[in-house]
């Protein structure tokens, strides 16, 4: 790609994903979740947790880390057991993707980057990954935890906890500002790295040494070069699958297997770099226990969208 067709690219690319991430941002400071978590109020009957563990199960639509640390406070009081702390965090993998990772910037990104067809199905993927996950937590609790009544007795006082400042347009900014921060420039200077190396012959020789993993999905090697830009951040990702898309590299559904294939890479990071300490200052020693459970049937279910995928398309 010649240089005025990067420069337009990133232009454009720029400008779409500020106006989705502002949009989104500003549906959220419009307090949409907190009214839509109000609908989790009846379904919880059926969830067989412990009162505590739904407060922190809502939560996790409005705010991943206060829902996390409202149930580890719940777990300190004795409020509820290993077995309901565990079923309530597996469980809540769907709130937390649904809240953080798709609607506050991965969803506009992905779709803008990759386009509709490729980050639509990725999405919904995405989607369809944590949702299993929580229904299988849910299957277990029906299964295995003793029968509770979620409703009876309900402290009003733990609501209090629940994010419930008014609208602001300024915060949105804001938060929209700080994803952009860090985002940008990752998906700028990624683009032109990769952009340069192409040119040069570079990614040549990146593929084969890769290949034969890859081959067993069949994913070309250069592929590779997209996993390797995962691990620095899922918008660099997301750039270098774009950009092996545009050159016909890879077709849309060998692009989605690199991406899920990606997303493992990126979940593995996130846990060392953060999750794990995180639930550790949460849960104390059993918060090892908590992480590995919750990123190992990340990983599953990943790896069974991967064979969704490969049957299907």
């Amino acid at each position: 790609m010649v240089m005025i067709d990067i420069v337009t690219y990133l232009i454009r690319t720029t400008i779409l994903i500020t106006v989705g991430i502002i949009l989104a941002n500003m549906a959220l400071e419009t307090n949409i979740p907190n009214r839509l978590s109000s609908l989790m109020v009846p379904l919880s009957k059926v969830l067989n947790i412990p009162k505590a563990s739904v407060f922190s199960l809502m939560t996790s639509f409005l705010s991943p880390t206060a829902g996390k640390s409202m149930l580890a406070g719940f777990y300190k009081d004795g409020e509820i057991g290993e077995r309901d702390t565990i079923v309530t965090v597996v469980m809540s993998t769907f709130p937390v993707v649904f809240s953080e990772s798709l609607l506050r910037a991965q969803a506009p990104i992905a779709l803008i980057l990759l386009g509709p067809r490729v980050g639509g199905i990725y999405i919904a993927l995405r989607f369809l990954s944590s949702f299993i996950q929580s229904f299988a937590a849910f299957i277990y609790s029906r299964l295995f935890l003793p029968s509770v009544n979620v409703l009876e007795d309900i402290d009003m006082s733990n609501l209090e906890k629940i994010d419930k400042r008014p609208p602001s347009m300024k915060t949105a900014l804001e938060k929209s500002f700080k994803t952009l921060r860090r985002v940008i420039p990752i998906m700028t200077i990624t683009f032109i790295v990769i952009a340069l190396l192409s040119e040069f012959g570079v990614m040549d020789h990146v593929g084969p040494l890769f290949e034969p993993i890859l081959r067993l999905l069949g994913i070309p090697g250069e592929s590779a070069t997209a996993l390797i830009a995962q691990f620095i951040h899922y918008s660099a990702g997301y750039t270098t699958v774009a950009m092996l898309l545009v050159e016909g590299v890879l077709t849309a559904k060998q692009a989605i297997i690199t991406l899920l294939i990606g997303s493992m890479f990126g979940i593995t990071m996130m846990y060392v770099r953060y999750s794990l300490s995180m639930y550790v200052s949460l849960f104390g020693r059993f918060g090892l226990k908590v992480a590995a459970i919750n990123y190992s049937s990340s990983i599953v279910a990943k790896v069974i969208m991967i064979l969704i995928v490969t049957v299907i398309m």
